[in-house]
């Protein structure tokens, strides 16, 4: 299956990281660009993928470590002396090989060398080229390749679960990203929200101040604790603001003193789709689905095996030339050859209990396929209806905001003419603010949702996918 790679490969060290000299740049986020973004910087989703690339180095030293090709240079001197009555006999040889074993994973064992060997016994000095060759072939599944096999599924599934983990990681940190991202658009929203009310209420105190020929102190004294009251919840707001951009910051991953501006333009990837063609296409690229598929296959091969690996069966051939020498080896050369079989029977609980193990093992995961296609099915419902309700009612009360703000408007020329009181009109203005906060509760609410839809659909990966800046492991 296809995964992304983060672009880069470590963090930057915290004294860099959070140095206020930073403060100088700058980051246009976008919920598009923010996938992007997040995906390249943000540190838990690097370790998760260097975790996985770990156990996947694991994974291929075991595999090369017995499928390896190993070149040998042995040089040996051999001395030996006998001894009978009087007469002293010492024999000496020397050797030089150079061979080369090449080890197959089905446990096919290859060796051959070549080699030149000098011996003198009694004072007889011969030298003497030599080959030689040996092969073992499983002929069936045997017990070493049944037991080697089935480690290899382990090991293969210990990176497959490593997998899974880095898939996970990316879907929970890249929705916790977006989620965050309009969490702090609604902040803002709710900021200027509060100041446009605060500086209604400072031009209508400046107004009241200049009306001439009846009593406005009291109002006066209205609106100035009305405008601390709305300075009050500005400043909490905008402390609450200056919180979730530090989370944001930290959930993206970028310095945490560098400037970052919201592009808070419309972001609905799964507009005009229905649940079933989400389902659809969540259920075809969901990239959990695909791993837990793959540790299917590899518990099916297992269980193959051990069905098959009843009789442990290798053809044995091996072959040695001594050529042509000098000295005593002169004009003498010998060959031979051998061929055989190693035969032995598997002992049935050893076959029994593998099998079990696959077959408990395509059980879990094929029922873990299920599940995640249920969490899929649930997962997309709600949000689908809830981005679909909760637009409408936003739209509704876009629709009507401007009927509060004329309201206010109307109050305006009445208080002016005397006709409304001060509360009166401070309750219509209040009206106003609801209503823009609601509207702006609603935004954050259907970006919330588009986001865990991101989450379950595998949304996020096929943004991944489309960018061509980043990297793609098959």
């Amino acid at each position: 299956m296809r995964l992304p790679i983060p672009a880069s490969a470590n963090s930057e060290p915290a004294d860099t990281r959070l140095s206020p000299s930073r403060s100088d740049e700058e980051y246009v986020i976008s919920p598009r660009s923010l996938i992007d973004l997040a995906f390249d910087l943000q540190p838990d989703v690097k370790s998760s993928y260097q975790a996985f690339k770990s156990e996947e180095a694991r994974y291929d030293f075991f595999f090369v470590s017995r499928d390896s090709l190993t070149p040998r240079l042995r040089i040996q001197n051999d001395f030996s002396e006998g001894r009978a009555s009087e007469v002293v006999t010492r024999n000496r040889s020397n050797s030089v090989e150079l061979s080369v074993e090449k080890l197959f994973f089905d446990t096919t064992e290859v060796n051959v060398g070549v080699g030149y060997a000098s011996a003198e016994v009694a004072d007889d000095i011969g030298n003497q080229p030599f080959l030689f060759a040996d092969l073992r072939y499983p002929l069936f599944a045997s017990r070493e390749r049944l037991v080697r096999s089935s480690e290899e599924i382990f090991r293969r599934n210990l990176v497959n679960d490593a997998q899974l983990a880095y898939i996970q990681q990316v879907r929970r940190r890249l929705q916790n990203a977006m989620f965050q991202f309009y969490e702090v658009a609604d902040l803002a929203r709710r900021v200027e929200n509060n100041n446009r009310w605060k500086d209604t209420l400072e031009r209508l105190l400046s107004f009241v101040q200049q009306i001439n020929g009846r009593d406005t102190e009291k109002d006066q004294q209205r609106l100035a604790a009305e405008i601390a009251r709305v300075e009050s919840l500005r400043s909490v707001v905008q402390g609450r603001y200056g919180v979730e951009m530090g989370r944001l910051k930290a959930a993206i991953g970028v310095p945490m003193y560098a400037q970052v501006v919201l592009d808070n333009v419309d972001f609905d990837p799964f507009a005009g789709m229905t649940h079933s063609e989400l389902l659809q296409v969540s259920i075809e690229r969901d990239p959990e689905i695909a791993t837990l598929k793959n540790e299917v296959d590899n518990a099916t091969v297992q269980l193959d095996l051990a069905r098959r690996g009843t009789w442990d069966i290798s053809l044995l051939l091996s072959g040695a030339s001594n050529f042509e020498g000098r000295g005593a080896d002169e004009g003498t050369s010998d060959w031979a050859a051998s061929v055989g079989l190693d035969v032995s029977h598997v002992d049935p609980r050893v076959t029994t209990s593998l099998a079990r193990q696959a077959q408990a093992r395509i059980n879990r995961f094929t029922e873990a396929i299920a599940a995640r296609e249920n969490q899929i099915f649930a997962d997309l419902l709600e949000p689908v209806i809830r981005i679909e309700t909760l637009g409408e009612s936003r739209q509704q009360r876009l629709e009507n905001l401007p009927r509060f703000r004329a309201t206010f408007a109307e109050g305006e020329a009445l208080y002016t003419d005397g006709e409304m009181s001060i509360d009166v009109l401070l309750q219509r203005r209040e009206n106003v603010f609801d209503e823009e906060e609601e509207i702006s509760r609603l935004t954050f609410l259907i970006g919330a949702n588009i986001a865990e839809l991101c989450a379950a659909t595998g949304k996020f990966f096929e943004f991944l996918e489309e960018n061509e800046n980043f990297a793609i492991e098959d």
